[in-house]
């Protein structure tokens, strides 16, 4: 696991966030209302910040200087995406990468997200059909886990 930026993020209460590439408006208002309840607490948020619902998350947790861990499906930036280079600078921002891959994949999307989830104490998701690969993810939280795993909605 390779990390860059606030390492002390990993000592707070983590809670991952997922949410599916096929969000709908609800999904989107539910997601931006449970954003803005954890910028009341000292939770970090955890995820991957791939899908657009997922970004949109983090764009409003940053606006409000929030801290948050962004998972990688690949290796670690060489230099800081602009848009996130005053969240780095802030201490409100730790890049995690679980793998050394060049190259975001599905494969590594996977891993990324389950790595994501193995570090929180609760997971979130918006809701999801059966065939996305957030329902194996979170059968298996539900099922197998300690972890607190919510729905959204």
């Amino acid at each position: 696991m390779d990390l860059s930026g606030n390492k002390d993020l990993l000592d707070r209460e983590l809670v991952a966030f997922f949410a599916s590439r096929k969000a709908t408006p609800h999904d989107t208002q539910l997601a931006l209302q449970w954003a803005e309840s954890i910028c009341q607490t000292d939770k970090v948020v955890i995820s991957g910040f791939h899908s657009p619902l997922e970004k949109e998350v983090l764009n409003h947790l940053l606006e409000r200087h929030h801290p948050v861990i962004f998972a990688l499906g690949r290796a670690l930036y060489k230099k800081v995406p602009p848009h996130l280079q005053s969240a780095f600078d802030e201490g409100n921002l730790l890049f995690i990468s679980f793998r050394d891959y060049t190259r975001h994949s599905w494969n590594s999307a996977q891993q990324r997200n389950w790595g994501a989830a193995d570090l929180a104490a609760e997971v979130y998701f918006t809701q999801f059909d059966n065939t996305s690969s957030l329902s194996t993810l979170h059968f298996t939280l539900n099922r197998y886990s300690d972890k607190a795993v919510y729905i959204l909605g």
